[in-house]
């Protein structure tokens, strides 16, 4: 390689400098020009936020500014990195609102400040609104986009549309027009969501709290809970639980068609009033924290608003009602590995047996992979489906379940999604079977010591002819647990002062998300002898509702917790 000479060297430190001695003048570099983003929108409950300070968060970069009488501001601010959150104080500190704004960088920014875009930054981020905003920066920003953003939107355009709010024409949160105390349009619906959070007694941050709840981004706890929507409604005055709005009432009955087992109702909470599809009405009345008897008929709610009970038909049978709140689901929603307990008409057609079902549904609602057990333990008669099913919207609610090929049969399924953002879909056939789905996971154990109190049960025979709505006031405590052998130990305590004894379930079994309890003896503390029958439990997680097949009476349980 040839050396540089010295005078070479001084000429590339000179170039490197970015100097010139050219006509023997000196001149300093050009800085790049600051990039200047322009922020504007409405910060509005209803009524205007006036003079309310406006904090902008963004991946790099912050800015504030305050609005106007009428809420508008405006705020421009140089070198940032989008995306931004934004947050609206009023003047008082008794409102604090966020948003959210992703457009392209350099472009203007619209971004509104309202308890809708409050509950789509809860939606897109799964968390308190305010603490993603303290913590906002480039790693959080990642998972703000145009399409999560968007998604928000919907989750919560329909979490609206479930609680009765009109939101035609609605579409954009973020960027649509809006004029704060106009009463129409965008504030229109703000005016609307505002009377349904007072007339619920709901707060926005519970409402927040719900939604961030079911975002895709939350760590789900699976406490059974109210979704938002039904918190937007009318609550019962005994029950929190119990709110206002249609119901989809499934009434499981051999030998009867599909529309003989269904009914969508109406409830007034504030007055109790119960009214069937086809007008008739009745009164709920209190029989005990969420607990109610309609004349013979008797009711119990989940703390997710799942309603369960025994109703006395016309021809004096009884028979099992369980009720799920209306919602609009897409099939799209319910992909995924799902687990069901159900009871199925035997071959013969003179009785129903207990089975378990699992199945992967596709988003396009294909059942694939679906596997049927039968038998004592149920799983010892299993048998892999070749029917082709799907799952298809139907107009007047939830969906139709059709089967094709050489035994072509549709049914009807309704699927309910509660506060902690878990699903649940239940199927009924025309001739009374039924079957109760949740998704596949695998049980976790329980810590030594954790009690377990409270629960109602209706137990139908093989004929789906149900017993009376027994409440049981006792409770189960954990007194070992066997991670090795996959087995709890639990302390009962029987009704009405009877002695406690100790029973052993198995957990994920006979398939995972499962528990098994097997048929035996024991010894009560008062020196007799407990016959515990075989039982197996499937949970509904988040909805606080369990299924149970109990091969010793031929009989399937359904219990709220």
């Amino acid at each position: 390689m040839k050396q540089l000479s010295k005078p070479s060297l001084i000429a590339v430190a000179i170039t490197a400098l970015g100097l010139s001695a050219c006509g023997g003048g000196d001149s300093a570099a050009t800085a790049p020009a600051a990039v200047t983003t322009s922020f504007s929108g409405t910060a509005a409950t209803g009524a205007a936020m006036a003079n309310a300070n406006v904090a902008i968060s963004c991946a790099s970069g912050t800015g504030s500014t305050t609005t106007t009488a009428n809420g508008s501001y405006s705020a421009n601010l140089s070198n940032i990195t989008l995306p931004c959150v934004l947050r609206a104080t009023s003047t008082d500190g008794a409102t604090v609102l966020y948003s959210v704004t992703t457009a392209t960088p350099g472009a203007a920014q619209v971004a509104n400040i309202t308890p809708l875009t409050h509950l789509v930054v809860a939606s897109l981020s799964g968390a308190d609104p305010a603490a993603f905003f303290s913590g906002f920066n480039a790693t959080t920003a990642s998972a703000v986009t145009a399409s999560s953003v968007s998604a928000a939107q919907t989750a919560v355009l329909t979490t609206l549309a479930n609680a009765g709010v009109d939101t035609t024409g609605l579409t954009d949160l973020i960027g649509g027009a809006l004029v704060g105390g106009s009463g129409s349009g965008y504030d229109g619906v703000l005016d609307a969501v505002q009377t349904l959070l007072t007339s619920s007694g709901t707060s926005l941050t519970e409402l927040a709290n719900s939604v961030a709840a079911t975002s895709p981004s939350a760590t789900v706890d699976h406490t059974a809970r109210l979704p938002a929507s039904l918190l937007l409604k009318t609550a019962a005055s005994n029950c929190a639980a119990l709110r206002s709005g249609e119901y989809v009432d499934i009434q499981p009955r051999k030998g009867t068609n599909l529309a003989g087992q269904i009914d969508t109702s109406t409830l007034n909470a504030s007055n109790l009033t119960w009214t069937d599809g086809d007008g008739s009405t009745g009164t709920f009345e209190a029989n005990g924290d969420c607990r109610y008897k309609m004349g013979t008929d008797e009711y119990i709610v989940s703390k997710a608003g799942i309603l369960m009970g025994v109703y006395v038909d016309d021809d004096s049978t009884p028979r099992l009602s369980f009720v799920i709140p209306k919602q609009t689901i897409a099939v799209s929603e319910l992909a995924g590995a799902w687990n069901a307990l159900g009871f199925q008409k035997n071959d013969a057609g003179t009785a129903y047996v207990a089975e378990t079902v699992t199945a992967d549904i596709s988003t396009s609602g294909a059942f694939t992979n679906v596997n049927q057990c039968v038998g004592a333990r149920l799983n010892d008669t299993c048998t892999t489906s070749t029917t082709t099913i799907n799952l298809i919207a139907n107009s007047t609610g939830g969906f139709d379940w059709v089967g094709s090929g050489t035994s072509a049969w549709t049914e009807r399924a309704f699927a309910y999604r509660a506060g902690s953002g878990d699903l649940m879909l239940v199927t009924l056939g025309g001739g009374g079977s039924i079957h109760i789905w949740t998704k596949q996971r695998t049980l976790g154990f329980p810590l030594v010591g954790e009690i377990y109190t409270g629960g109602a049960n209706v137990r139908m025979n093989n004929q789906l002819v149900p017993g009376t709505l027994d409440v049981f006031p006792n409770g189960a405590s954990v007194v070992a647990v066997d991670t090795a052998a996959g087995t709890i130990t639990r302390t009962q305590t029987t009704l009405a002062g009877g002695p406690d004894y100790n029973d052993t379930v198995t957990q994920n079994s006979p398939l995972a998300g499962y528990n098994f309890r097997a048929a035996g003896t024991t010894t009560a503390t008062d020196g007799r002898t407990v016959n515990i029958r075989e039982r197996t439990s499937l949970s509904m997680r988040g909805m606080g509702i369990s299924f149970q097949s109990v091969p010793h009476v031929s009989s399937f349980q359904m219990s709220v917790d």
